[in-house]
């Protein structure tokens, strides 16, 4: 083979590669999502569904800590533009477990749980649409539960990713169904929680949140 054939090989395979990367390329571009608000700031706000219940399931002690009423709100920003990807679609930024005056609250030891948001925003990533559906996950989740036992103040943490979040644009609702990926840290050693939620424990969450004023997700 001469000189020129062997370049003119080596010019070809480059060109292809070339192609092939840039239609890559073209092709990770075109997976776009778009975020349509109707508040110019950006923000949404929603509540629990009525007559549903948040539950934090504790799966290795087989413990539930459940919360209704409409004290169980996320709050948090989903700015209208185009993503080129999935990725923090919205940002929630404040979390409230129910009122423990006016809301149905259980726990163990008939105890009633508060809880926040620790230092962190959680965020929610697109990764499937159909049908009007979003199917994805929430990120960076750390929340701190606290109750007073006839022992102390028995207090816990859950952090981690959560899987099986949905939001459906016709209904407004954000929904996490047995959403796993939480682990249990930070639990008192006042001997508060009695053994029953414990460092280390898997945890699951489900509920479902309806925003005040949906917002719409698509993607092609």
């Amino acid at each position: 083979m001469s000189v020129i054939q062997r370049s003119l090989l080596t010019a070809g395979a480059v060109a292809v590669a070339f192609g092939l990367s840039a239609t890559s390329a073209s092709a990770t571009s075109q997976v776009q999502w778009t975020v349509s608000n109707p508040h110019a700031d950006g923000w949404f706000s929603g509540s629990l569904k009525a007559g549903t219940y948040a539950v934090v399931h504790d799966v290795s002690t087989d413990q539930q800590l459940e919360c209704g009423g409409s004290g169980t709100r996320v709050k948090g920003s989903a700015p209208s533009g185009v993503y080129s990807d999935g990725a923090g679609l919205a940002d929630v930024t404040t979390f409230s477990w129910g009122n423990p005056v006016d809301d149905l609250c259980y726990a163990p030891l008939g105890t009633t749980f508060t809880a926040e948001l620790v230092s962190t925003t959680m965020g929610f990533d697109g990764e499937s649409y159909a049908g009007g559906i979003v199917t994805g996950k929430l990120t960076a989740v750390n929340l701190a539960f606290g109750a007073y036992t006839w022992l102390g103040h028995c207090t816990m943490t859950i952090a981690g990713s959560l899987s099986h979040a949905t939001y459906s644009n016709s209904t407004g609702e954000l929904t996490v169904a047995n959403g796993n990926g939480l682990t249990m840290s930070n639990v008192s050693d006042n001997g508060a929680c009695m053994g029953l939620l414990n460092n280390g424990d898997s945890v699951e969450y489900s509920a479902t949140y309806v925003l005040d004023d949906p917002i719409t997700v698509t993607s092609p």
